[in-house]
């Protein structure tokens, strides 16, 4: 008797075919549970972090890893490190540029930045906030009073090797505005690191504990010291570079 004929959707060579062109298609792709699960941020800090200001503004420099180990990219719009000395009241300083390792120009601007799955960012990222308005006309104000002071009095003593010093009054001036602006007192500080995403749900934070000793704020205090010499104010300190102290985890 002659062969039943054979339906095309019923040959099993036919979906062998398939079977074997599907699995090369579908191996291109990520896991179905790598794409239905949304992103996610995991943040390292190196535990050393670095403390100095300018004109008593406080500044942070931590070295900030931050891994998408979720399945869709997160997009992170900002980072602010709150700072806490015991009963006083807390400081938030923004993130505002990071050190670019492959890049000789050193600091790049931190704008709004997006991490696919899998993907890492670790920059040694510097932690100030900007002068308000009214202090940043002081500021400059500052620095053009003691330049054009500065330059005068080198006119007159400039076959001499003695140091040249400010007025009196500006100098005054300065240190109260170094006064209300520091805050870096000894004591034992809580830091919260807090990363800020598009998504409010992708939001991370860690807290850390550090101190800081009687003798690291008297150094950072002592650098005011320097400004009837002009120095941190028309031009920056080369000595004046700042404490390092060890961050311990705080594990909620």
């Amino acid at each position: 008797m002659p062969n039943p004929e054979v339906s095309f959707f019923t040959d099993p060579k036919v979906w062998s075919v398939v079977i074997a062109a599907l699995a090369v298609v579908l191996s291109q792709f990520p896991p179905i549970y790598q794409l239905i699960r949304r992103g996610k941020l995991e943040l390292d800090v190196y535990e050393k972090a670095h403390i100095t200001h300018s004109l008593g503004n406080p500044n942070l420099q931590f070295h900030l890893i931050l891994n998408n180990v979720g399945g869709r990219a997160v997009t992170v719009k900002s980072i602010e490190a709150e700072v806490k000395l015991e009963s006083e009241p807390t400081n938030i300083i923004k993130a505002q540029n990071f050190i670019k390792s492959n890049e000789s120009n050193g600091q790049v601007l931190l704008t709004k930045f997006k991490l696919k799955s899998g993907e890492e960012w670790a920059h040694l990222t510097n932690f100030f906030n900007d002068f308000a308005k009214s202090e940043e006309k002081k500021s400059k104000l500052f620095s053009k009073r003691a330049r054009d002071e500065l330059t005068e009095k080198f006119k007159v003593k400039n076959s001499t090797q003695e140091m040249v010093e400010l007025e009196e009054d500006l100098v005054n001036e300065i240190q109260s505005f170094f006064d209300d602006k520091f805050i870096w007192q000894h004591g034992e500080y809580i830091i919260n690191i807090v990363v800020k995403c598009t998504d409010e749900k992708q939001n991370i934070s860690k807290k850390f504990r550090f101190t800081l000793f009687e003798s690291d704020s008297d150094e950072l205090r002592e650098y005011s010291q320097k400004y009837k010499y002009g120095e941190g104010i028309i031009f920056p300190s080369k000595t004046d570079v700042g404490v390092v102290t060890k961050l311990n985890e705080i594990n909620a």
